[in-house]
């Protein structure tokens, strides 16, 4: 034993194909426990297939998916749901529950996958999560109520309640104006300096991953071209990913 800490995230050789279109093709890559990863691409490249493997929602055809030493493929749905207690995951369009108030959509991943926490400490978790994205006083508002920004501090709000060492965040920023946008970033910024979270983000945003990304991957036509720092990858040999970097100045 050399005492190596795994990586919170591996990707090691996978493959995964739909309808005979190959969306991964063999891609390999790593997350360091804390690090932000963001996976940069053109739309249908396979980013947000990269975080539906990551959590076993689907399988890939070939090749090993590592969160925290468990190899989550095959993994059967007790083991994942011991995996995925571990992981928040932030979606694209927030995901909240249309019939749910603010504050009952918050409280949902405590009841359901921790039955034996007492509705106080629920109560005073919900609270504390909201007025950490500055929702404090939004808590009886229905998702209709709330603005594009607030749906995704509400989502991001959520992905937390749980405590998790690893979040998932598929496209945070899509569909918001600038400063709202930099609001989201800052969040994110927050929560992993905060919490050390490990972050696996996929975005088409370059200026994002540029302000929120430790290490880009940047995906094309199923394939990983690219892996390094925003300022390294301007010295690329691809065009491609010359240009996506170009794009976060």
């Amino acid at each position: 034993m050399n005492g190596a800490i795994p990586p919170a995230i591996a990707f090691r050789e996978v493959s995964r194909s739909f309808g005979g279109r190959a969306v991964l093709n063999n891609v390999s890559f790593q997350v360091a426990p804390g690090e932000a990863f963001c996976l940069l691409g053109r739309s249908g490249m396979g980013k947000s297939v990269t975080l539906k493997l990551t959590i076993g929602l689907i399988q890939p055809d070939a090749g090993a998916i590592c969160v925290e030493s468990d190899n989550v493929v095959g993994m059967d749905e007790d083991g994942l749901s011991k995996v995925r207690s571990r992981i928040g995951f932030l979606f694209q369009n927030a995901a909240l529950f249309d019939s749910f108030s603010l504050h009952d959509n918050l409280a949902v991943p405590l009841k359901r996958l921790r039955k034996q926490t007492p509705d106080a400490e629920i109560e005073t978790i919900v609270q504390k999560n909201l007025e950490d994205v500055g929702l404090g006083k939004e808590g009886r508002k229905m998702p209709a109520e709330l603005s594009g920004g607030m749906r995704k501090r509400a989502g991001l709000a959520r992905a937390l309640m749980l405590d998790p060492s690893i979040l998932l965040v598929d496209e945070p920023v899509s569909g918001l104006d600038r400063v709202t946008a930099s609001e989201i970033d800052d969040l994110l910024l927050r929560v992993r300096k905060r919490d050390n979270t490990t972050m696996l983000i996929v975005t088409h945003d370059t200026r994002e991953a540029r302000r929120v990304g430790d290490r880009v991957g940047v995906l094309d036509n199923g394939n990983l071209i690219a892996v390094g720092g925003i300022d390294e990858l301007a010295e690329n040999p691809s065009a491609l990913v010359r240009t996506l970097v170009s794009e976060a100045q």
